[in-house]
């Protein structure tokens, strides 16, 4: 059986006559009488008896009917979504960002990708940047926000900001008021800093190190989130990113290093473009999009 012919039975059934069944499906009417013949041929049963220019359905026919009628809506169906899947408009989507690009630029793109494309099953997870990486790696994820893989791995890169490190205080702290602060300001502050798998925890350490100076008394915080509110209670200062986002208006500020080139490159990173879904490389550019327009604002 092939679905044309499939697709024939059901109109002759359903119309009742052969010539009513070819000019809905614009055959010719010996199209539709040979497609029914190869149709009984292949079963060995009689579908219809002849009765002048109308056709009576056989108890086989009938039967034959009701699971063509099944498989036609099913075909229908998987046509259907392998088409929206190839526009971009079904699927599924997963990924991985670090935070706190995650929350403070991504949250919004990811709302507004879901609004226009509500059929894409979206899976989108908070980790660190060594996991992120490793699974974008072994396929378990379709790519990740994060800083850049080592080159060994033969992953694709694609840069997308420039994140610096800043200094979250208290409004009421005595370094609030300074533009900026050195490094040296810190000595003897009670320093808040992720933990050290965290990129930005190897970036703190990685740029102080050359400074000479590190601060006695640090203390590690898994969530930038904890780090505001233990900044909020006025218990340390945090070492964060330059996310306008993370300060809590009217109790802190987040002020730039001054003496410290403490800068790190984010940027979306994935297997192999060829093997990426329609919908994942649309969600691609909408990130791709709204990093570059924060870019141009900031500007």
């Amino acid at each position: 059986m092939d679905l044309r012919a499939l697709k024939t039975f059901e109109a002759c059934v359903r119309l009742g006559h052969f010539q009513k069944a070819a000019e809905e499906l614009q055959y010719a009417p010996s199209t539709v009488t040979l497609q029914i013949q190869r149709l009984e041929a292949d079963l060995g049963v009689s579908l219809f008896v002849r009765d002048g220019k109308r056709v009576i359905v056989t108890e086989a026919g009938r039967w034959l009917h009701r699971e063509a009628s099944v498989l036609l809506k099913s075909v229908g169906s998987i046509r259907q979504t392998v088409s929206d899947i190839a526009a971009g408009d079904d699927g599924s989507v997963r990924f991985a960002a670090i935070e706190p690009i995650a929350s403070q630029k991504l949250a919004s793109v990811i709302a507004d990708f879901y609004k226009t494309r509500p059929k894409v099953e979206l899976t989108m997870e908070v980790s660190g940047s060594k996991s992120i990486i490793d699974r974008v790696r072994t396929s378990e994820l379709d790519f990740g926000i994060c800083s850049a893989p080592a080159a060994n791995l033969m992953l694709e890169f694609e840069p997308l900001i420039e994140e610096r490190l800043g200094v979250m205080l208290h409004v009421n702290h005595p370094l609030a008021g300074q533009v900026s602060i050195a490094a040296s300001d810190l000595a003897g502050l009670t320093v808040l800093v992720k933990e050290p798998t965290c990129v930005y925890r190897e970036l703190w350490e990685t740029t102080l190190c050359p400074v000479g100076q590190r601060p006695l008394n640090s203390i590690e915080v898994g969530s930038f989130y904890v780090i505001q509110q233990m900044v909020k209670a006025e218990f340390g200062v945090g070492i964060v990113p330059m996310y306008s986002g993370l300060e809590l208006e009217g109790y802190s500020v987040i002020r730039p290093l001054s003496d410290l080139n403490a800068i790190l490159g984010i940027g979306i990173v994935y297997k192999d473009k060829h093997l990426l879904g329609k919908a994942t490389s649309l969600l691609m550019n909408a990130i791709r999009d709204a990093c570059v327009k924060t870019k141009s604002h900031s500007e």
